[in-house]
């Protein structure tokens, strides 16, 4: 039963990073028995198939059992040195990190900011007669207000919208100011619209 547990597929573990400290800490101690137990208890996983979820279980095995060995017998029976086999397992780590690097920075790309256009007329009566005018405002990201056309009123409304930083562009008749200089705002003739900023060069203002 237990066998057959330890060989499922399924039997993968995440144990390379603690293999490697353990491994190092222990060397530079020079826990020769610390060392002797570490070799064993990877062997033991290895002889059992069990997996690490990013580096070769064998590739760990090589690494321990170099730390019990001098560099030079290794040199001469052809086998990896240790700092190689620390730089194969540093590749195998970085793996997994560095495909969520990757995938992270094809996430964060750079969307053109959108603004807000917002139109509205304005009129007042005088000795009978209705005149009117419109206004364009221009609401960026950043809370800032700009006026695409050249207009009389622009100096009033950017002065209204410099104190005023909440604008709710669903109901945006109930920001706007009511009155300007003589002219009154025109129920129902506001309007805000989401767009491009570069949208702003091709309309006619």
């Amino acid at each position: 039963m237990y066998n057959k547990r330890m060989n499922d597929k399924e039997n993968t573990i995440n144990v390379a990073r603690a293999i490697i400290r353990i491994g190092d800490a222990a060397e530079k101690a020079k826990d020769y028995g610390l060392l002797k137990s570490l070799e064993e208890m990877v062997g033991q996983l290895t002889r059992y198939n069990v997996k690490d979820a990013e580096v070769d279980m064998q590739l760990l095995l090589e690494y321990v059992k170099s730390l019990n060995d001098c560099e030079y017998c290794r040199e001469s029976n052809g086998e990896m040195s240790t700092a190689d086999l620390i730089d194969e397992i540093n590749r195998q780590l970085a793996h997994l990190s560095q495909e969520q690097v990757d995938n992270s920075s094809k996430l964060a790309l750079e969307f053109e900011p959108t603004v807000h256009l917002v139109t509205a007329n304005y009129a007042k009566d005088e000795n009978g007669t209705t005149s009117g005018v419109s206004i364009a405002l221009v609401f960026n990201k950043d809370g800032s207000v700009s006026a695409p056309r050249d207009h009389f009123l622009n100096a009033e409304l950017l002065n209204y919208f410099n104190d005023k930083h909440q604008v709710d562009y669903q109901f945006i008749e109930d920001d706007l100011p009511p009155k300007l200089q003589d002219y009154q705002l025109v129920a129902g003739t506001a309007e805000a619209r989401e767009i491009l900023p570069r949208e702003l060069k091709v309309i006619d203002f």
